[in-house]
């Protein structure tokens, strides 16, 4: 299937974003199911596959007509949430003997088995979500003193819920990661607002220690009106007064004072 791509550090095979995410897999169920839903924890879109028999419900890539998978990336990461119940998947590989080996990985199993063709190992899991990482590679050098080539199939049973299925080159950091392979739980943000006090009673306290700054308009300042003398009021029954003015005689002349002059030789 990805023989004739480009396997550049990361080859994903499941994405729960998408409006197919199961193109490239085939769906077998018996007394189970495999839906997609909105997991709570991540509050984002996965795949779940339930059935009472984890043998009779599970999910394998690639559909058929396809033979292979055929990609040479060594490195095997999943996404998965552990529901607390019985649940197994199975990785086939073909290893430069032209020889196909089967790894099958439970968490039922508490012991590691070793046959000519498959390895069954124990799988542990912690609660809740877990990204499972696994070196295909190094499986296959330890198991059977071989090289690992590609990986042919990959088989998902029941009981489990998948956010993201892909192959890398390594084993990248999250910061290194795209971000729709990550593991991103969403953040809660908790905002603690401070209420002064006095509020719930009805009454205003102090002013908090923090001034909040506030934009406001300036207020046009009033034009002061000139000074005015307040004007009398006349009274009717009081006669208006008359200024007078002492009269002269016709015979009375202004006499003018003598100026003394003063000569200096």
């Amino acid at each position: 299937m990805f023989r004739h791509s480009f396997q550049h550090k990361f080859v994903t095979v499941y994405s729960s974003i998408g409006s197919k995410p199961l193109a490239i897999w085939d769906v077998r169920t018996k007394n189970g199911h495999v839906r997609r839903l909105t997991d709570e924890d991540l509050n984002s879109l996965v795949l779940e596959v339930m059935g009472v028999n984890v043998a009779t419900t599970y999910i394998t890539a690639p559909c058929a007509p396809c033979p292979s998978l055929s990609i040479k990336l060594p490195f095997l990461v999943m996404l998965l949430k552990n529901l607390k119940k019985y649940f197994s998947f199975e990785v086939q590989i073909l290893d430069d003997r032209k020889s196909l080996r089967r790894l099958r990985f439970s968490n039922y199993q508490s012991e590691t088995r070793v046959d000519c063709f498959s390895i069954t190992m124990p799988l542990s899991l912690v609660p809740n979500w877990n990204q499972v990482q696994l070196n295909l590679a190094d499986f296959t050098r330890r198991a059977y003193g071989t090289n690992y080539v590609e990986a042919v199939r990959l088989q998902l049973h029941a009981n489990v819920r998948v956010k993201t299925i892909y192959f890398s080159d390594q084993l990248y950091t999250q910061d290194d990661t795209p971000a729709d392979l990550r593991l991103v739980r969403p953040i809660r943000r908790l905002i603690k607002m401070r209420v002064p006090a006095g509020m719930a009673t009805g009454r205003l306290g102090k002013v908090p220690d923090e001034p909040v700054e506030s934009v406001r308009p300036t207020t046009p300042e009033a034009e002061e009106a000139p000074a005015t003398s307040p004007v009398p009021v006349e009274d009717p029954t009081t006669p208006p007064e008359t200024e007078e003015t002492p009269a002269m005689l016709p015979d009375e002349e202004v006499q003018e004072e003598p100026v003394e002059a003063t000569v200096t030789f």
